[in-house]
């Protein structure tokens, strides 16, 4: 895993999107965001569509989206 300390917000949001699920899970264990100066959780650095990848493959292909 590389170190995040010197990335800024935008290249650990583009980090954090090319990871796979298996390692965005580990990324998600791992890392400390505490030392950035806002309040980040790591699902939050993934886009809307990654996101909604990454949460199918954490339920297991169940979830359901309602606008």
């Amino acid at each position: 895993m590389k170190d995040i300390k010197g990335m800024t917000i935008f290249e650990l949001k583009e980090y954090a999107n090319s990871l796979s699920n298996e390692e965005f899970e580990k990324f998600e264990d791992e890392v400390d965001l505490q030392f950035f100066d806002s309040d980040l959780d790591p699902i939050q650095l993934l886009n809307a569509a990654r996101l909604y990848d990454y949460l199918q493959y954490k339920k297991k292909g169940d979830i359901t989206i309602e606008i």
